[in-house]
C-alpha cells in the first residue's frame, strides 16, 4: 500500500524562497530505526530488526551494493532509508575521492592526533566546486533510491573561530559558522529540488552541530545526534535539549524526528563484538532516561570506537521497561570492498 504524505513549507534562504517538502507520514518523532556506518549490510540474511522503519547507512555502501535498496523493502515495503555521507570532509573510502585529492579543495587531516583518521580531510566548502560536488553526493542518493540524506560534519568552524585551537587541528580554511549556515542551506535546496523513487522530496538532515539548530531546524526535515546527553565525558556541555526545536516543529505529522545515538561502554568491545545482554543497568538507565532534554527522541544505544563503532549491534530503550537485550544486525566486510560504479564517482 502507497503512504499517504504531508507538505511542509520549508524556507529555504532569500535567494532560494519557499520549497513545498513532501515528507512521507510514517517519518515522524519516535519512529524506529537503526544505523550502521561501519560495514555493508549483508543482503543474504534476513533483515534485523523486521520493525526499524528507518535506516541509516553510508551512502557508498549502498553505491557499491545497491541490492541493499529492495532487500530492506522487500521486509517492509515502507523502509525509509537515510543514506549517511561526509559533507564537511572527504576520506579514501569515498568512491569520488580521486576527484578530490586532485582538485586542492582538501585542508587538514580531521584528527591529527588519531591515526584513524588520518584518510579523512577538511573540505573548503566556501568553494563553489567542492558544494557542487557535495551535491552531486545527494543526487546520486536520490538515485540509488535513497529517501534522505544524513551530511555529517557541518561544524568545522568550531575549530576554526577557537583561538585556543593549533593551526594544524583546524580545517585549513578559516571557516566561520556563516559558511556552513550557507552550505547546508545549498544542500537543503539541491535536496528539496529532487523526489525519491517513492514520490515524495529528498529530505535532509542535521547532524549534530547543536550550535546552528536555530537557524537550520526550520530548513531540514530531522536531525541525527550522537552522545547528545554528554555521559562518556564530563566536560562536555549536553546538548539534547537544543534539538525538541525539531521535536516541536508545527507538521501534519507532529514534528520532525530526532535520531539519537549514545555510547555505553557496556554494550560491547571496540573489536566490535556485542555484550549478549547489552548495556549494564546503570549504563541503560542513563542512556534510556527520557527526561534530560530527549523526549520523543528515536534512541539507539550503540558501540563507539574502534572496529565496533555503528555497526550491527544495537540496543533499544523499551518505554522505562526493564532492559531489552542487543540486536545484530548481520553486516558482511567483504562487500565493502565491492567496486564503486561509475555513476558515484563522476563529477557534476
Amino acid at each position: 500500500m502507497k503512504r499517504a504524505a504531508h507538505v511542509l513549507t520549508a524556507g529555504l534562504s532569500a535567494q532560494a524562497g519557499l520549497a513545498q517538502v513532501s515528507v512521507p507520514d510514517n517519518f515522524k518523532p519516535g519512529v524506529k530505526w537503526q544505523i550502521i556506518i561501519q560495514n555493508t549490510l549483508d543482503i543474504s540474511k534476513p533483515v534485523n530488526p523486521t520493525d526499524a522503519v528507518v535506516w541509516d547507512l553510508d551512502l557508498y555502501h549502498v553505491a557499491r551494493t545497491p541490492e541493499i535498496v529492495n532487500h530492506l523493502k522487500s521486509n517492509n515495503p515502507d523502509t525509509l532509508l537515510i543514506c549517511y555521507f561526509n559533507a564537511g570532509l572527504a576520506q579514501v573510502s569515498d568512491c569520488d575521492y580521486a576527484k578530490w585529492e586532485a582538485s586542492g579543495l582538501l585542508g587538514n587531516i580531521y584528527d591529527p592526533s588519531e591515526p584513524e583518521f588520518s584518510d579523512e580531510r577538511w573540505v573548503n566548502i566556501k568553494n563553489q566546486t567542492a558544494r557542487d560536488w557535495m551535491k552531486a553526493r545527494i543526487t546520486l542518493a536520490n538515485t540509488l533510491g535513497c529517501d534522505a540524506v544524513d551530511p555529517d560534519n557541518i561544524d568545522g568552524y568550531v575549530r576554526d573561530e577557537d583561538p585556543d585551537t593549533p593551526a594544524n587541528e583546524g580545517t585549513g580554511w578559516s571557516l566561520a559558522e556563516s559558511d556552513y549556515v550557507s552550505f547546508v542551506t545549498e544542500l537543503a535546496a539541491h535536496a528539496h529540488s529532487l523526489t525519491t523513487a517513492r514520490g515524495h522530496s529528498l529530505l535532509i538532515g542535521q547532524k549534530n552541530a547543536p550550535g546552528l539548530v536555530d537557524q537550520l531546524s526550520e530548513i531540514l526535515d530531522f536531525a541525527v545526534l550522537e552522545d547528545c546527553k554528554s555521559l562518556n565525558d564530563a566536560e562536555d556541555t549536553p546538548f539534547c535539549k537544543d534539538f525538541q526545536a525539531y521535536i516541536a516543529s508545527s507538521t501534519p505529522a507532529g514534528g520532525k524526528p530526532v535520531f539519537s545515538i549514545e555510547y555505553p561502554s557496556s554494550i560491547g568491545d571496540e573489536n566490535g563484538k556485542c555484550s549478549t545482554n547489552g548495556a549494564n543497568d546503570e549504563q541503560y538507565a542513563a542512556s534510556c532516561d527520557a527526561t534530560k532534554g530527549n523526549e520523543g527522541f528515536s534512541t539507539v544505544l550503540k558501540i563507539q570506537g574502534g572496529d565496533g563503532e555503528l555497526n550491527g549491534c544495537t540496543q533499544y530503550c523499551d518505554g522505562g521497561k526493564p532492559k531489552t537485550g542487543v540486536v545484530v544486525s548481520p553486516t558482511d566486510p567483504e562487500l565493502d570492498g565491492r567496486k564503486c560504479p561509475a555513476n558515484a564517482t563522476k563529477k557534476c
